[in-house]
């Protein structure tokens, strides 16, 4: 059946699942704060919306099926307001991250807004006059966190604080690292993982489903690996090898692998990692630091995808993905 797909957002991930709609029988309509030319000239309609005006927006979602958001805060819960007094049947929010029944219920500080977002579309999911069903599209970590400029060089997460090379785990071109291997109780730390492009093939795949089938959760993944196994293959697409050194300063270690110098922290002292970032204001330290919390809280990982086996997607590997971001030198 064919739908009208609207996305909010012509950034970065924006632009990538339109690519993958543009292939389909589905009509997209990308919305934005601003005219999108460019966008035109490549063959996609646009829309110039502002999400404080209510009006404009249930006027652009007239006769739209799915509206897939890659746009966060009050501009989102505006959106979800105007798809669900305009008859939108399904609404896709920008939560594509770990699974939601993996957040703390209180004081989270990845939040971002999120819960808000979520209280308001289950509100709507229950409403007796303007119903309006939701999916979200749990993917875990993007791939491309690790690549060359990090999430920036899609035009991804300009707006979470972690969207540099380098703010996650590792930075394979400066050749460091600073991770948490454990859990509290000693149990290595898996990391549920997906290209961007993966995920808009999914999305896009899903369609195919009917949007009577579709959960209020879908789970998908390209790869799990432990933290470890992450920086290790880190370490082989900079040709290298490990030498095992130890310092005190809050109990680290330290691995220094010829170009890549991996720092260790134990789960136990990742809150006086986090305090003393927090009393110097290192911004960027105290971001990578909650990430690691996050991260040894099993916020991103997940075993039992439930959209993998549904649909005719094979997604990329990490290890496939990550050695065509960094070529092994040829021998």
């Amino acid at each position: 059946m064919t739908m009208k797909i609207a996305i909010a957002g012509s950034s970065g991930l924006a632009q990538i699942i339109a690519r993958y709609l543009q292939d389909t029988v589905h009509t997209t309509l990308i919305l934005s704060r601003y005219a999108q030319p460019s966008l035109e000239q490549q063959g996609y309609q646009t829309a110039v919306v502002d999400y404080d005006d209510q009006n404009l927006l249930r006027f652009m979602l007239r006769g739209v099926d799915v509206v897939i958001s890659t746009v966060s805060g009050n501009p989102q819960i505006n959106l979800i307001d105007a798809a669900a007094h305009s008859g939108v049947q399904r609404f896709v929010p920008a939560e594509f991250e770990g699974p939601i029944n993996h957040r703390p219920a209180n004081n989270d500080p990845l939040d971002r807004g999120k819960r808000a977002v979520l209280a308001r579309l289950r509100d709507w999911s229950h409403h007796s006059r303007h119903r309006m069903a939701f999916t979200i599209f749990s993917c875990g970590v993007f791939y491309e966190r690790f690549a060359p400029g990090g999430l920036a060089t899609y035009d991804i997460g300009s707006s979470t604080g972690i969207q540099r090379q380098g703010s996650y785990l590792m930075d394979v071109a400066a050749g460091t690292a600073e991770i948490c291997e454990r859990t509290s109780n000693g149990q290595p730390i898996y990391i549920s993982m997906t290209s961007v492009y993966d995920l808009a093939r999914y999305i896009v795949a899903a369609l195919d489903l009917g949007l009577d089938r579709w959960q209020p959760e879908f789970r998908l993944r390209g790869d799990r690996r432990t933290v470890t196994e992450i920086v290790q293959w880190g370490a082989v697409v900079k040709n290298s090898k490990y030498l095992l050194e130890t310092k005190n300063e809050f109990a680290k270690l330290t691995f220094s692998v010829q170009s890549l110098s991996i720092t260790v922290i134990e789960p136990g002292d990742l809150r006086a990692h986090l305090e003393h970032a927090t009393y110097y204001q290192e911004w960027a330290k105290v971001a990578r630091v909650q990430e690691l919390m996050a991260t040894e809280q099993r916020r991103y990982d997940f075993t039992q995808p439930n959209l993998n086996q549904l649909v005719n997607v094979v997604p990329m590997t990490f290890w496939n993905w990550l050695s065509g971001q960094y070529p092994l030198p040829a021998s």
